[in-house]
C-alpha cells in the first residue's frame, strides 16, 4: 500500500473512524506475532491487529500474551525465568507454523519488555527462520547481544528508539532493571551498542541491524517520542508496516 494510503488508514484509526480493507486485498500468507510490554495491557496488543492489515500488511496479526496478568508490572519486569519461558513458548509457536508451512513468512514485533520476549524466542530458532524482527522502545540493555536474533532472521532486525523516552527507559530501568536484568538505561533510549571484537560473522550479522532514532521532525508526522508513541496507529501504519511486507 502506498505511503499516502497508509497515512489515510492511520489517521482514520487515530480519530476512530470505521475503515475496512480495500477490495481485492490478497489473502494473508504469513503471521506477524505482536508482543506487548509489562502489565498485560500494553497498547500495542490493542492497536496492531486493526492497524497493520489496514496499512497494507498482508499477514495474519496474532497477539502473543506473556505477562503474569494485568497490573503485575514489577513481577513481569523482574521475573526473568518467566520471561525466558515465554520466549521458549513463542519459539515453539513459530516452529509449529514453519513445520506446517515452511514457506510461510513469520515476523516478530515486540514493544518495551516484549522486545526481550521476542529476542529470547529468536535466539532459540534455527538460522533464517524469521523474515524480520521489529523492536519498539526496546526494554533490554544497550549491550544485549543480538547475534542470535540476527541469525534467526533472513532480513533486518529493526529497532526504533527515542531519547525522549527517559522516564520509562532510564529512570524506571535504572531503579528496577531492564527486562534482561541490567540496571541502567535501556536500548530503546539511545539504541543498541555493537559488541567489541566482533569476528567476520558478527560484523555481517550486525550489518543487518537497522536502528531508527526519533527525530524532531517526527512531530510534523504527529509522532511523539514517549514510551507509547511507537504503539500508536499512525506510527505502526507509517513506520512499522513497511518492514512487514513479504519479500
Amino acid at each position: 500500500m502506498p505511503l499516502a494510503s497508509r497515512w489515510t488508514w492511520a489517521v482514520a484509526l487515530w480519530v476512530g473512524l470505521p475503515v475496512s480493507l480495500p477490495s481485492g486485498e490478497p489473502q494473508r500468507t504469513g503471521v506477524v506475532f505482536v508482543v506487548g510490554g509489562i502489565g498485560g495491557s500494553d497498547l500495542l496488543q490493542r492497536t496492531a491487529p486493526g492497524t497493520l492489515p489496514r496499512a497494507g500488511v498482508r499477514h495474519e496479526v496474532r497477539v502473543f500474551p506473556w505477562t503474569h496478568g494485568k497490573g503485575r508490572l514489577l513481577l513481569d519486569l523482574q521475573d526473568i525465568h518467566h520471561l525466558l519461558a515465554q520466549g521458549d513458548r513463542l519459539a515453539d509457536e513459530v516452529l509449529s507454523l514453519k513445520t506446517a508451512g515452511p514457506e510461510r513468512p513469520v515476523y516478530l514485533v515486540g514493544h518495551s519488555a516484549g522486545a526481550a520476549v521476542v529476542l529470547a524466542a529468536a535466539a532459540r530458532l534455527p538460522p533464517a527462520t524469521l523474515e524480520g524482527i521489529v523492536l519498539l522502545s526496546a526494554g533490554v540493555s544497550p549491550t544485549f547481544d543480538l547475534r542470535g536474533a540476527l541469525r534467526a532472521t533472513r532480513g533486518e532486525v529493526v529497532s526504533f528508539h527515542s531519547t525522549l523516552d527517559r522516564f520509562t527507559l532510564c529512570w524506571v530501568t535504572s531503579r528496577f532493571g531492564t527486562a534482561d536484568r541490567v540496571y541502567g538505561p535501556a536500548a530503546g533510549l539511545n539504541g543498541f551498542e555493537m559488541p567489541p571484537r566482533l569476528d567476520e560473522e558478527g560484523r555481517q550479522l550486525y550489518g543487518r541491524l537497522v536502528q531508527v532514532p526519533w527525530r524532531l521532525d517526527s512531530l510534523l508526522r504527529f509522532q511523539g517520542g514517549g514510551h507509547q508513541a511507537t504503539t500508536r496507529p499512525i506510527f505502526l501504519a507509517t513506520q512499522v508496516a513497511p518492514w512487514l511486507q513479504q519479500r
